[in-house]
């Protein structure tokens, strides 16, 4: 038995792909008598027949399958092999959408973005910030940065940067009711709700292996992470809040942690995509991102606190 071509190959995976000799021409650019022959040719050449074929349908023998799967999944290799290869040889460029929580997006991302366009100057991008579930296939979106501990789903997730959720107030607010000793001293405080949050309504604390839940309380929630976090600062209550997104305001002395041995399980920051492979202007914007971040604060004047710095 001859070992068959790659473009006999090639012909069968898309009869099979497109369930028609007729669309399996048009995307080859071949004509279907010219298709049927070759999908023949390598039924020879296989001593074995590939296709059951009638005036109406046609479908895949037993051999068929095993033959497609196997042949899909090296086709599909290969065009993988060709990507990357291309890819390094390219700068990146093309247009890109990130979609970022706003809050982090002010505080991580947009600081940062002058320096990645000088650096990428073919690259065009759309910077969405927007709270809440985003449809990433639906919604166009390249990729997007998301806080918090991700659910099993059909993307694909990249961890960035540690996070967990930390107790926070401003000095001012302490100054004029106090600071929570204990769990329970919580109940007594004015606490930042937000619903932006899948368990805003409900806060779940965590110290050494003890769990305990809180319904906050107070005279003002938002639905935007951003929002809480100025109203933390303006010492208007207690905020159940991201380390990751606070740590500047920490460093500046604008909130400090309160009941520090109370936490909010350890989550992340994570790059989320879909499943189709990360093309070369995308991965820039990550590498340049994680770059920047995990850069000594001197490096760089924009550079965020990292999440090793940040309070855990």
């Amino acid at each position: 038995m001859n070992e068959p071509s790659l473009h006999l190959v090639r012909t069968f995976v898309a009869v099979v792909e497109h369930q028609s000799f007729a669309r399996a021409a048009k995307a080859l650019a071949m004509t279907p008598s010219s298709v049927s022959r070759i999908v023949k040719t390598l039924e020879q050449q296989l001593g074995t027949p590939l296709l059951s074929r009638t005036t109406r349908a046609m479908s895949l023998t037993g051999a068929g399958q095993r033959y497609f799967a196997e042949c899909s999944a090296a086709l599909a290799q290969l065009r993988s092999a060709y990507e990357m290869v291309r890819d390094e040889q390219e700068l990146p460029r093309g247009a890109i959408v990130v979609s970022v929580p706003v809050a982090f997006g002010h505080s991580h991302v947009v600081p940062h973005m002058a320096a990645f366009l000088d650096a990428y100057p073919h690259v065009q991008l759309e910077l969405r910030l927007e709270d809440g579930y985003v449809d990433l296939v639906g919604g166009g979106v390249t990729l997007a940065l998301r806080i918090g501990r991700m659910k099993d789903s059909s993307l694909v997730a990249h961890k960035l940067l540690e996070n967990r959720r930390i107790l926070l107030a401003a000095p001012s607010y302490l100054a004029r009711h106090g600071t929570p000793q204990t769990f329970e001293d919580l109940q007594r405080h004015q606490c930042l709700a937000s619903s932006a949050n899948q368990d805003g309504g409900v806060w779940r604390l965590f110290c050494e292996g003890q769990e305990r839940s809180l319904a906050p309380a107070g005279r003002i929630k938002g639905n935007n992470a951003d929002a809480i976090r100025r109203l933390c600062i303006d010492g208007l209550g207690i905020a159940f809040h991201s380390s990751v997104i606070m740590a500047a305001a920490i460093g500046s002395g604008e909130l400090v942690q309160v009941l520090p041995q109370w936490t909010g399980r350890e989550t992340g920051v994570y790059c989320v995509r879909p499943q189709r492979r990360m093309g070369p202007a995308a991965k820039a914007f990550v590498e340049f991102l994680q770059a920047r971040w995990d850069a000594p604060p001197a490096a760089t004047s924009a550079a965020p606190v990292s999440s090793s710095t940040a309070p855990a």
